[in-house]
């Protein structure tokens, strides 16, 4: 078989597969959305649900705390519980805040698949030691920042809560807009919910967010950041930002891509990352380790699977075979 029958059909079964997990991850917010309402878990994992839901309710009990702060409330905290019901059930109608928080999730469950099955730190990776101690003073600044941000994220994590001033910019203005919209109408609540937004706003920088620093270290890492494509090397954090940066998906995208509805996706990314057959078996062998490649992913090139990834390659004729297969763990 040659190398372009090769290829094509690969091409066309992972087209396929990535086909299949688009229609996962373009709907999965408003897919979220109708499972916490009504108690549905087939198409996600309990614990997947679960943290996202309470994730919303953290980030709506926080909302509730700033709206009584801006009431004159000498008691904030007593406030959400009759605040944060109404303000749960807004964020939990909006799709982009759902779908980070999935993200959000999928990192978790990896960070702690990663601790429990290999007993890897889940704030400080490898990678993160030796920059710490680097010559770089710029690299090594920024390690420790993520170190920071990042055991305070498993803090968080651990008590399945977020502060709202980690979220991106774009999902913190899509939250600021739900509550402008949840207190419509009331002439005292709208004025309470502009001096929480403003509040909120001045405490909020984007760059200092945990996610902001983990990219700004794979930008600094330049030609180094390679070796942050490897997950147990590089820890969940910097391993998710460097894919998303040298494959061209979305961060929360990629962090999404790890679970197993996107393993086509997971497969495409790190190839159109640059990584070679043995380095995509190594990170499938840590993040799924029951998980091998299809037949014939050696006939895919980095262009081609750039290509896939966004939509560009050419239709191909070939066969279906090309969905990651099963095996015994470590066989």
């Amino acid at each position: 078989m040659g190398d372009l029958e090769k290829t094509g059909g690969i091409a066309s079964a992972m087209r396929s597969e990535l086909k299949r997990g688009d229609r996962v991850l373009g709907a999965r917010g408003v897919v979220l959305r109708h499972i916490i309402g009504s108690e549905d878990r087939a198409m996600f994992s309990d614990s997947i649900v679960a943290r996202v839901r309470g994730l919303a309710s953290d980030l709506a009990a926080q909302l509730a705390v700033k709206l009584a702060e801006a009431a004159g409330e000498k008691d904030p905290e007593a406030w959400v519980p009759h605040l944060s019901d109404p303000l749960s059930g807004a964020l939990i109608d909006e799709p982009m805040l759902l779908e980070h928080l999935h993200s959000v999730a999928m990192e978790w469950q990896l960070t702690e698949s990663l601790e429990r099955r290999i007993g890897m730190d889940p704030a400080l990776s490898p990678l993160l030691q030796a920059l710490i101690s680097a010559d770089d003073p710029n690299a090594s600044t920024l390690a420790m920042d993520l170190l920071t941000g990042q055991a305070s994220f498993v803090r968080h994590m651990q008590r399945m809560t977020l502060p709202i001033i980690e979220l991106p910019a774009e999902v913190l203005f899509a939250v600021l807009n739900t509550l402008r919209s949840a207190v419509a109408g009331d002439m005292n609540f709208e004025e309470h919910a502009r001096t929480a937004e403003h509040a909120i706003r001045r405490d909020y920088d984007e760059a200092q967010t945990r996610i902001a620093t983990a990219n700004r270290l794979v930008g600094a890492l330049g030609a180094g950041a390679f070796a942050a494509l490897s997950v147990t090397h590089a820890g969940v954090a910097v391993f998710l930002s460097a894919l998303a940066a040298t494959s061209g998906e979305t961060r929360d995208n990629v962090a999404s891509s790890t679970g197993e509805s996107q393993l086509a996706r997971l497969a495409l990314s790190l190839r159109a990352a640059g990584l070679g057959d043995k380095e995509i078996e190594r990170e499938f062998f840590a993040i799924h380790p029951d998980i091998t490649l299809p037949d014939n992913f050696a006939a895919l090139r980095g262009n081609d699977a750039q290509a896939l990834l966004t939509g560009t390659a050419p239709a191909l004729d070939g066969p279906q075979s090309g969905r990651p297969q099963t095996k015994e763990y470590g066989t």
